[in-house]
């Protein structure tokens, strides 16, 4: 009878292991691959922070952004008229048009980091909609304008970015927290800002964040042993200033990865010469991307991966920041992955946009509640 117990509890542990792998794989997978897409294939000169093979939509100009003083300033703390109720949010009144999430759903923050600059170029949300049965993952552009509220003007003013425009982006939002010393759930005040701001404009609860560094990315696919997919094209491209050479063929590939790397970076092909014989666009891109961590969930979230756990944790806190504990894997996700594993989820995914605004020399995507302009990328 007591062996029985005994059994019967390592079985059980064994299945709580599995489940952890699982989700933890997709997490951090599912953001390190939206953050390679940021990586894009650069020109001659090296340069790695422009699509340069993304058409966007005709840019209109308009009238530089009037940023006007919020009071006074050089207190420590907004006037009585940014106390009002009229400032009490970060923003006024932003709204985005469309429910993105269910109320009772999950929602982890998952986030890729610039290391030079210390921007955030890739924000996503990745959400496990138990009551719908269904996974989403709700791409936001780092482009996206942020109209804020003179309360975070006053901060902004005080700390000289007031008529920076660059500072009007939401990959920028983290650097004003610590600006306010703003309070939340997580320890940093970076991370409570944003989590608040997205709350604001999208309705969505954050309860979880992941920050992710692409360097774990080729351990973590050659952990697992690699991904069995089929590539829709050839993908053959060299790049000598970036150490970058993609050479994988059409169909069914085994990708270790190094090649998976080069899968989900994939932008275009060159000859010998230098010149491009194939270009996809941004939308084709995540295609792949998508499919790949469909790929990857499907073939690795298995009992038999269990014996990984030790050098997948290892990975992850070489490469990863984040704000799941211990305590929140056994008593929240690990419930949530049993639920995604045995009821076999689908994935959806979302990409959040809005008119595209040339204002201040800076491209913005700007969010209009009467136009409806939401993607969906399937």
């Amino acid at each position: 009878m007591g062996q029985k117990k005994i059994f019967s509890k390592k079985k059980n542990l064994t299945f709580k292991k599995a489940l952890l792998i699982w989700m933890v794989s997709l997490i951090v997978l599912g953001g390190m691959i939206f953050l390679l897409g940021k990586f894009v294939l650069s020109d001659s000169n090296g340069s790695s922070d422009v699509d340069n093979d993304l058409t966007y939509p005709p840019v209109k100009s308009y009238e530089p952004i009037s940023f006007p003083t919020p009071g006074k300033i050089g207190n420590d703390k907004p006037s009585d008229e940014e106390n009002s109720d009229k400032f009490q949010g970060l923003t006024n009144g932003m709204k985005y048009h469309e429910k993105l999430v269910d109320e009772s759903s999950r929602n982890i923050l998952f986030i890729g980091q610039d290391r030079i600059s210390g921007l955030y170029d890739t924000i996503g949300i990745l959400s496990i909609d138990r009551k719908n049965k269904k996974l989403k993952i709700i791409m936001i552009p780092r482009d996206l304008y942020i109209d804020y509220s003179s309360r975070v003007k006053h901060y902004l003013e005080e700390n000289g970015r007031l008529n920076d425009p660059d500072f009007y982006k939401i990959n920028a939002a983290h650097l004003i927290g610590p600006y306010m010393k703003y309070e939340g759930k997580f320890g940093a005040y970076s991370m409570n800002f944003l989590a608040e701001l997205i709350k604001e404009i999208f309705d969505i609860e954050v309860h979880d964040y992941v920050r992710v560094n692409t360097e774990g990315f080729v351990q973590i696919v050659d952990l697992f042993g690699g991904v069995d997919i089929n590539v829709p094209y050839d993908m053959h491209y060299d790049d000598i200033y970036q150490d970058l050479h993609i050479h994988i063929n059409k169909g069914w590939n085994h990708l270790d990865g190094k090649k998976a790397e080069g899968f989900v970076r994939y932008r275009q092909s060159n000859d010998e010469m230098g010149n491009i014989t194939h270009s996809i666009g941004d939308y084709e891109r995540k295609k792949n991307q998508i499919n790949f961590i469909k790929a990857f969930i499907e073939q690795h979230g298995t009992m038999s991966n269990i014996d990984k756990l030790p050098s997948l944790i290892s990975t992850l806190n070489k490469y990863m920041k984040h704000s799941i504990g211990v305590g929140d894997v056994l008593t929240t996700y690990i419930g949530y992955a049993k639920d995604v594993v045995l009821y076999k989820y689908p994935i959806e995914t979302y990409t959040v946009t809005g008119k595209d605004k040339y204002m201040n020399q800076r491209y913005y995507i700007v969010i209009e509640n009467d136009n409806k302009t939401s993607k969906v990328v399937d």
